[in-house]
């Protein structure tokens, strides 16, 4: 199990601060939802937890131990990262793909392993077909594979359910969901806020490069934060034991 934690991270790009003075405790067995409009931060900020840019203020730390400081190896095996920008350099076939998220393996055990992941994201007939070859789904679906594969404590996703049908965008989160339960720190960014609200445990809430709520989802889907960050209307409801955001569009201009 591992903890993160950030304080008064920064980030500066092209002049300008992406993200600001960001403080937050981050816990194992929890699954958390970083949401925001356009720009607000959140592909930065995911990419500033992973050791990914360099910070111009502030530290990340794993269990306390300043991540930029970490062997680049020990840090790989305790975090895993999938960015929102994916490609795929070369035409392996789909089990070699995700095999490559547990390099700590012999290949045999590897390969059994990502199997084992492809077949519970509904792939296993591609297992063996390059991935060239498959849809955008599917190639998303591999992708999420490799991360899902890794032994890691912590996982960081930038928006996971891009080119995913609803069906499976429901289905990764409940993956992700089991990850967090069996003691693994979940982070994810997500645009779609009615997803937020049902899996997180907590929600961390980018505006403009800040952190404006780190909160449960009761807190940060109140008509407050709804009107100031998003420029909606709405409530959180208590529907048979389901979390149900209701939302409605409030003038532009």
């Amino acid at each position: 199990m591992a903890t993160l934690d950030l304080s008064d991270v920064s980030v500066i790009l092209g002049g300008e601060t992406v993200v600001q003075s960001v403080s937050a405790h981050l816990e194992a067995g929890k699954l958390y939802v970083v949401v925001g409009p356009n720009g607000a931060g959140k592909t930065t900020l995911l990419k500033a937890m992973a050791s990914l840019l360099r910070l111009d203020g502030g530290k990340v730390t794993l269990n306390g131990e300043d991540v930029v400081a970490m062997p680049p190896m020990r840090r790989a095996a305790h975090m895993a990262y999938l960015p929102q920008e994916r490609s795929i350099a070369w035409d392996l076939p789909s089990v070699d793909v995700a095999a490559l998220g547990c390099p700590h393996l012999t290949p045999e055990l590897a390969r059994q392993k990502a199997f084992s992941e492809l077949q519970a994201l509904g792939l296993q007939e591609v297992s063996d077909r390059g991935v060239f070859g498959l849809s955008g789904g599917q190639r998303a679906r591999v992708l999420l594979a490799r991360v899902l594969v890794s032994s890691a404590d912590i996982y960081l996703l930038d928006e996971p359910l891009i080119a995913l049908d609803p069906a499976w965008q429901r289905h990764v989160l409940i993956r992700l969901r089991e990850r967090a339960d069996e003691g693994k720190t979940v982070v994810l960014s997500l645009h779609d806020l009615h997803l937020a609200a049902q899996f997180a445990d907590e929600i961390l809430l980018m505006h403009r490069g800040q952190l404006v709520r780190k909160a449960g989802p009761e807190i940060v889907f109140s008509a407050k934060y709804l009107s100031e960050v998003f420029n909606l209307k709405g409530e959180l409801n208590d529907v048979a034991g389901q979390r149900i955001l209701r939302l409605e569009s409030m003038p532009l201009l």
